[in-house]
């Protein structure tokens, strides 16, 4: 996700220590911490609410053919049915 290495990090808290000051470090991160847990939380409500509404929806055959969890998958045959009519009208030949 983002890209940083020892010594990016090392600058980012060098630069924080001389802005925010050392004593307030641990309560911004504690802070910090709260965001990222209530923002981890609304993300797991919001799938929980998705998954609430597919189950009473009886959507879960739709989610299963979106997300190719179908155990018998054939991907080449899947290829092959997609490409006949193509490759029939590359021929010339409709039928």
């Amino acid at each position: 996700m983002l890209d940083f290495g020892l010594p990016e990090l090392l600058m980012i808290m060098a630069v924080a220590v001389l802005v925010i000051g050392p004593n307030e470090i641990p309560g911004l991160m504690r802070g910090l911490g709260r965001v990222v847990r209530r923002l981890q939380y609304i993300r797991y409500a919001f799938s929980q609410q998705f998954e609430e509404f597919m189950t009473e929806s009886d959507l879960s055959d739709i989610r299963k053919q979106v997300n190719f969890e179908e155990k018998n998958f054939d991907e080449e045959a899947a290829d092959e049915e997609i490409m006949k009519p193509i490759e029939e009208k590359a021929d010339g030949t409709d039928g």
